[in-house]
Parts: structure tokens; sequence; C-alpha cells
């Protein structure tokens, strides 16, 4: 990583994290814009308001992660797994998610990648 700490609100830009271990951890508004997270395990951690603009997630677990308020515009998130996790206001705006996992996921108030707000779960 370069030296670059991972926590709440930490910097990653660009950052390498392909099959990291994450799960659980508290990132919290981080900035993960056009980081690599390649079938990395963010299953259930803390990502509300975190940037991952242009971040590949692709493989990726975050069954149960709270991605509350997050940008993830023109992610990558094909076949990532996303069961059960919080989308409420995330932006998943021209994001890529064929074979994603989203069953028992909530969304409300969530702009899907076709520009669609998604109220499912208000």
């Amino acid at each position: 990583m370069n030296g670059r700490d991972v926590g709440p609100h930490a910097n990653c830009d660009g950052a390498n994290l392909n099959h990291a271990r994450l799960s659980g951890a508290n990132l919290y508004a981080i900035n993960l814009r056009n980081a690599d997270l390649v079938e990395a395990d963010l299953s259930g951690a803390y990502l509300a308001e975190a940037k991952l603009v242009g971040a590949n997630l692709s493989g990726a677990k975050l069954a149960g992660a709270n991605l509350a308020g997050a940008n993830l515009q023109r992610a990558t998130l094909t076949g990532a797994d996303l069961t059960g996790a919080n989308l409420r206001r995330a932006d998943l705006s021209g994001a890529r998610m064929g074979g994603a996992l989203t069953a028992g996921a909530r969304f409300c108030h969530t702009l899907m990648p076709d520009q669609r707000m998604r109220d499912t779960d208000c």
C-alpha cells in the first residue's frame, strides 16, 4: 500500500488492495477512488460515506457491509457479493454490476447504475 494507513477517513486513492482481508473494518469516509479491490473481503465492513468512484470491486465480498451514502459511481462490482449490504443513499450510477449478488441488500434512495432511484426498502 505504499505506506498508506487503512482506516476511517484514510486517503487510499488508487491503492492496490486486491485480495485484502478487511472484513469488519471501520473504513468510514475512506477515499478508495480508482482503487483495486478485486476479490477483497470487506464483509461486514463499515464503508458509510466511502468514496469508491471508479474502484474495481470485481468478486469482492461485501456481504453485510454498510455502504450507506457511499459513492460508487462507475465502480466495477461484477460478481461482487452484496448480500444483506446497506446501500441506503448510495450512488451506483454508471457502475457495472453483472452477476453481483444483491439478495437481502437494502435499497433506499439508492441511485442505480441506470440513473433510476430505487426505494424498495424505505
